[in-house]
């Protein structure tokens, strides 16, 4: 029996039932659209995942002097790090930006004729692309500030609605601990803001003229930094990363082999390591869910054509009789349960496609519709057409053709 002349028998068998084809390619729609919507669903929050993993906030690791520990004696105050650390920091292979900050208390920031209390701090100009912010306008700190000591400053966008009405203040005056300093930029709230807080009040000068003029030296190390910020590129191993930061800091603080660290690293290592295992958690309960959908409508597959095998026995008895073999029996009644689960599988990615939307846009949900979502929905649905349409047609070709026609 051809190809042509089996599938022509199957769909005149779905045809002529067209109550019970519908209530057979119903668990399987359901099935399907279950599989299509919850692999979106795995896809769009794997996605979201990803991309905050990419975000310079995950990418981002925060050196800080371990206050809790003295290198030598109780008396001696904990080390700083200093801006060759910086340098050494930026060679590293897969680093982005790495940017030394000097922080002090919370100064007055002044206007002629306004104030108000912020954070003042001493930057390089990595310290724009280490956080992740941009220019409002104007120019960012550059290394020939740095070099010549200009008083000039950065502020961000808080201080500029605060103190200058949201006006330009390029050029203007501002005035730190009664040191005065020229506004060449306006910024933007960084992304990474491990070391604002939540605050949007701040002030960047030049580190050297802020160290000097400002917020003053250290007398056991020259050119010292508060704190470092490293951020790898995206793509890179940010474990073998802060690996590298130990080496280079351990090196450049004469820590001995063994000895504590005299500084703590803040990284996302443990949140990176908790969103991976959280979405594949997620992922394997979205796809058993979908699989329970499907095999539900397997199971009603098999049903429904095990009773279709009782119905048509007389039938299978007469084209035995006639002189079909058991393997076109077989195919017959395969080809049906596959072709039946084929359009309940372009109907079922169909509904998935509009549930998934309608969920989009009333739960606020990121949804992912890939070709592979929907190829692996539909293979689905070939796939229980096939084991689950096996049985009866297995039953079907190994009936007895005698026995068969003497069928009621």
């Amino acid at each position: 029996m051809s190809v042509v002349s089996t599938l022509g028998l199957a769909a005149s068998s779905i045809i002529e039932r067209p109550l019970r084809s519908l209530l057979t390619s119903l668990g399987i729609v359901i099935g399907v659209a279950a599989v299509y919507a919850m692999l979106a669903l795995g896809e769009g929050a794997k996605k979201q995942v990803e991309e905050s993993l990419n975000s310079i906030s995950t990418r981002t690791m925060q050196v800080w002097p371990d206050r809790n520990r003295r290198r030598s004696s109780q008396s001696k105050p904990s080390m700083p790090f200093t801006e060759q650390d910086i340098k050494e920091l930026r060679s590293i292979n897969g680093v982005l930006a790495a940017t030394g900050t000097l922080t002090g208390r919370s100064y007055t920031i002044a206007t002629d004729t306004n104030d108000i209390n912020g954070n003042f701090l001493g930057v390089d100009p990595d310290q724009l692309k280490a956080t992740g912010g941009e220019m409002i306008m104007g120019e960012n700190i550059t290394y020939a500030d740095i070099e010549t000591r200009r008083p000039v400053a950065v502020i961000s966008q808080g201080i500029q609605q605060r103190l200058f009405d949201g006006q330009n203040p390029l050029g203007q005056t501002i005035k730190v601990n009664n040191v005065a300093f020229t506004i060449k930029g306006v910024t933007n709230k960084p992304e990474s803001d491990i070391s604002f807080g939540n605050d949007d009040i701040f002030t960047w000068a030049p580190i050297s003229v802020a160290r000097e003029r400002v917020i003053g030296g250290n007398r056991f190390v020259q050119n010292h930094v508060s704190n470092i910020r490293v951020v790898g590129d995206i793509g890179q191993d940010l474990d073998t990363i802060e690996e590298e930061v130990n080496i280079v800091l351990r090196r450049s603080r004469d820590l001995k082999a063994g000895a504590p660290p005299d500084y703590r690293i803040f990284s996302s290592r443990g949140w990176r390591q908790r969103a991976a295992e959280d979405t594949k958690a997620l992922s394997f309960l979205l796809a058993a869910m979908g699989a329970i959908s499907l095999i539900v409508g397997g199971v009603g597959v098999m049903n429904i054509m095990l009773v279709s095998v009782t119905e048509r026995t007389r039938e299978i008895g007469l084209r035995m009789a006639l002189g079909a073999q058991k393997s076109n029996i077989m195919n017959q009644f395969l080809t049906e349960a596959l072709l039946l689960c084929i359009l309940s599988g372009f109907v079922g990615l169909g509904v998935g496609y509009y549930m998934s939307k309608l969920a989009m846009d009333t739960m606020d949900v990121e949804l992912v519709f890939s070709p592979s979502v929907a190829l692996i929905s539909f293979g689905s649905a070939l796939l229980i057409g096939v084991v689950f349409g096996f049985l009866p047609a297995r039953r079907a070709s190994g009936l007895n053709p005698i026995e068969a026609l003497r069928h009621e």
